[in-house]
C-alpha cells in the first residue's frame, strides 16, 4: 500500500514534468520560428521519455573531490520535497496550504546548498550562493503575499470565520496587486528567467558537476515545483484548482523566457529586498487595516 501510495503521486508529477518540457520547447519553437521535437512521435510526444531514458543509462559521475554523500544526497533532497510539496497542494483544508508550502519552500533551499557546496566546485558553489540568496529573499515576499490572503480567512482568535472560496471572491480587487507580486516572486523562487542567473553567467550554476540521474532529479524538482507554484496562484488568485488554470500559468513561464531578458545579480537582488518586499508588507498592512475597519 505504502509503495502503491507513492506510485500514486510520484507517477502523475512525472508525466506532468515530461509534457510539461514538451510544451515548453514547442512553444519556444513557435517563438522563434523554428521547429520544435517532431521526430520522436507525433508532434514529439515521445521526446520526454527519450531524454529520460538517455539520463537514466548514463554513468554517474562522482568528482574526485568531492564530498560523496552530501553531494548524492542533494538532488534526492530536491526531488523528496518537489513531490511532498505536490502533495500539499491536495491538503483539503486550503487555509493551511500556504503554510505548509512555504515550509517546504524554505527545506529546498538545504538541497541547492548542498549540491553547491559537496561538489567542491568553485562554479557550483559561486551558483549555489546566489540561487540560494535568491530563493531566501523572494521567499519573505512570497510569504507576505500569502499572509495578505491569510488575513481574509482567520478571525482574532485564529479559526477560520469565511469559507475559503467565498472569501475569495469578496476580495478579489484588494488582492490583484498582491497577486502581482506572488506571480513574480514565484519566478524567482523556481530559478526561471529572468531570474536564473546562477545558471546562465556561473555554467550550469549548483548543479554543474552532475550528471545521469542526479542531474535529472535536479531537472524534474524544477518543473514539479513549477506546476506546485502554478496551482498554489490558481487556488489563491484565480478562484480555485483547474489544470487548465495551471496550463496557462505554465505558459505564461515560457512566455516570460522567450522576451525578457536576465537581471544582473545586483539588480535582482535590489529587486527584491528594495522593491518586493516593501510592496508586500505594505499591502499586508493595508489588508490588515481593511480587515479590521471593513470586515
Amino acid at each position: 500500500m505504502i509503495i502503491l501510495s507513492i506510485l500514486t503521486i510520484t507517477v502523475p508529477v512525472l508525466l506532468c514534468v515530461a509534457f510539461f518540457t514538451l510544451a515548453e520547447r514547442q512553444i519556444m519553437a513557435s517563438m522563434q520560428r523554428r521547429f520544435g521535437p517532431q521526430v520522436s512521435g507525433l508532434g514529439g510526444v515521445l521526446q520526454p521519455f527519450w531524454d529520460g531514458l538517455n539520463l537514466g543509462v548514463k554513468e554517474p559521475i562522482l568528482p574526485s573531490l568531492s564530498a560523496y554523500g552530501a553531494f548524492s544526497a542533494a538532488p534526492m533532497i530536491s526531488f523528496i520535497l518537489s513531490q511532498i510539496s505536490w502533495c500539499g497542494i491536495f491538503i483539503s483544508d486550503a487555509s493551511f496550504q500556504g503554510l505548509v508550502l512555504m515550509a517546504l519552500s524554505s527545506l529546498a533551499v538545504y538541497g541547492v546548498l548542498l549540491a553547491g557546496w559537496a561538489s567542491n566546485s568553485k562554479y557550483a558553489f559561486l551558483g549555489c550562493l546566489r540561487s540560494v540568496a535568491l530563493m531566501v529573499s523572494y521567499e519573505l515576499s512570497l510569504g507576505a503575499a500569502l499572509l495578505s490572503i491569510g488575513l481574509f480567512l482567520s478571525d482574532s482568535s485564529g479559526m477560520k470565520c469565511l469559507s475559503f472560496y467565498d472569501a475569495q471572491n469578496t476580495i478579489q480587487f484588494a488582492l490583484l496587486p498582491v497577486c502581482h507580486i506572488f506571480l513574480i516572486c514565484i519566478l524567482a523562487e523556481t530559478k526561471r528567467i529572468p531570474f536564473d542567473l546562477p545558471e546562465a553567467e556561473l555554467v550550469a550554476g549548483y548543479n554543474v558537476e552532475f550528471s545521469s540521474l542526479g542531474f535529472a532529479l535536479f531537472f524534474i524538482a524544477e518543473y514539479a515545483n513549477m506546476a506546485v507554484m502554478s496551482a498554489l496562484a490558481s487556488i489563491y488568485f484565480l478562484g480555485g484548482f483547474s489544470a487548465l488554470k495551471i496550463s496557462a500559468l505554465f505558459f505564461s513561464f515560457v512566455w516570460v523566457r522567450g522576451t525578457l531578458p536576465r537581471y544582473r545579480y545586483d539588480q535582482f537582488m535590489r529587486l527584491g529586498w528594495k522593491a518586493y518586499l516593501p510592496l508586500s508588507l505594505a499591502f499586508f498592512a493595508i489588508n490588515a487595516c481593511f480587515d479590521v475597519f471593513v470586515l
